[in-house]
């Protein structure tokens, strides 16, 4: 099984123009609408009390004529192209030309539908006025959402790109981090270990010629090859660990067993690994990354030292799991009971631990075990950092 990396798609340019489209014509309608409605009860209930004559008018013909004259407003902005226009000037003459055409479409339609006759100037005048200023008001709503809504998307998008940024940043440093580390512990394992090693034979042959002759200066001979000897077990090897954990590159499972290993026989140990870590944890795939089997080691190791600090403890456990593209890593063990003593040391293992975690959107929490010991757990979102990113363009 191979987890799926998160995959980031640059919207296409026609989406952009059909939601720049849908924000105009929504917000011409909610305004043209609303109008036609209550002029349309306003005319038939109000006035028709007051102009004789109205009273004839039935509501459903002054809805008719101004619903016709909306839709009109809404296929002439769209026709226009006005979502398309760049330019105030140019916007607001295609504003104004689909205000005309609502205008005499409503006055058109009136005179058709008997609202009003052709010969009533007055009134039709009036008719043709008002409906262009509602025009250009619903229009200008309906532009001030296009307006708005590409305001949003381009500060969206421009968080969007930092944010990306920030991850391809944190990704880089932590493949440099890895090299870094890989080399200096190449360099530690190989290197370094081969000069002691011909430094120790020297001083053996330095230690047999003057075993006879000066008997205090092979004492201090022997004395300085197991000083030696115990440096490059202790110090040399320790530090190599440390910077990159042995038998990483075999996977996180295979580097837990180290260094579960190297606790002393008189600690128990315990390993559970879930099914789809088991799947994911092979370095030929496309599974667990470096970093990330990395991270987790560094959790096991973290906690392993304090669970050795804090009190011998009888039993260590440690839980592997994937579930839903996050790894859990669950270290328990049941040495003296953890007591929290108040905010974290910034400078201590953990707080470095947890501050990148978080950087890597994961978490760690340290809790105390019943009856006694302690429970580290640590959560790390897999493929976090985007593998294939396209920048969105500003839009």
């Amino acid at each position: 099984m191979v987890r799926g990396r998160e995959v980031r798609r640059a919207p296409a340019p026609s989406d952009d123009v059909e939601a720049d489209r849908g924000a105009l014509l929504r917000g011409t309608a909610i305004i043209s609408v609303g109008y036609a409605v209550g002029a349309s009860l306003q005319s038939a209930w109000i006035y028709s009390a007051l102009v004789p004559g109205w009273a004839d008018v039935d509501l459903w013909r002054r809805l008719a004529a101004n619903g016709l004259a909306v839709a009109g407003l809404l296929v002439a902005l769209s026709l226009l192209r006005v979502h398309r226009t760049p330019g105030a000037a140019a916007v607001t003459a295609r504003v104004l030309t689909a205000a005309v055409v609502m205008s005499l479409l409503r006055v058109g339609v009136q005179v058709a539908l008997g609202v009003h006759p052709a010969d009533d100037r007055l009134a039709l005048t009036t008719e043709a006025v008002t409906g262009a200023l509602v025009g250009v008001i619903a229009s200008a709503v309906g532009v001030g959402a296009m307006v708005s809504r590409r305001r949003m998307r381009r500060a969206a998008r421009a968080a969007e790109r930092e944010a990306v940024s920030v991850e391809l940043a944190l990704e880089a440093l932590q493949d440099e981090e890895i090299r870094v580390r890989r080399q200096v512990a190449e360099g530690l394992h190989g290197t370094v270990q081969q000069r002691l090693l011909l430094i120790d034979a020297r001083l053996a042959t330095a230690h047999e010629r003057a075993s006879q002759a000066l008997p205090d200066v092979a004492e201090d001979i022997a004395w300085a090859r197991a000083e030696l000897a115990a440096s490059r077990e202790r110090d040399v090897r320790q530090l190599s660990r440390l910077l990159y954990p042995e038998r990483l590159e075999l996977g996180l499972v295979p580097a837990v067993r180290a260094l579960l290993g190297r606790l002393p026989a008189t600690i128990a140990t315990r390993l559970q690994v879930g099914d789809e870590l088991r799947e994911l944890d092979d370095p030929a795939g496309e599974g667990l990354t470096t970093a990330e089997r990395l991270l987790a080691a560094r959790v096991v190791e973290e906690a392993i030292t304090n669970a050795l600090k804090n009190g011998p403890p009888s039993l260590v456990q440690v839980a592997l799991h994937v579930e839903d593209d996050v790894l859990t890593v669950r270290v328990t063990n049941d040495g003296r009971r953890f007591e929290p003593a108040g905010p974290r040391d910034p400078e201590s293992g953990t707080s470095r631990l947890d501050q990148r975690l978080r950087l890597a959107h994961g978490s760690l929490r340290v809790l105390p075990r019943e009856p006694s010991g302690a429970v580290v757990e640590a959560t790390l979102p897999l493929g976090k950092l985007q593998a294939d990113v396209v920048t969105p363009r500003a839009g």
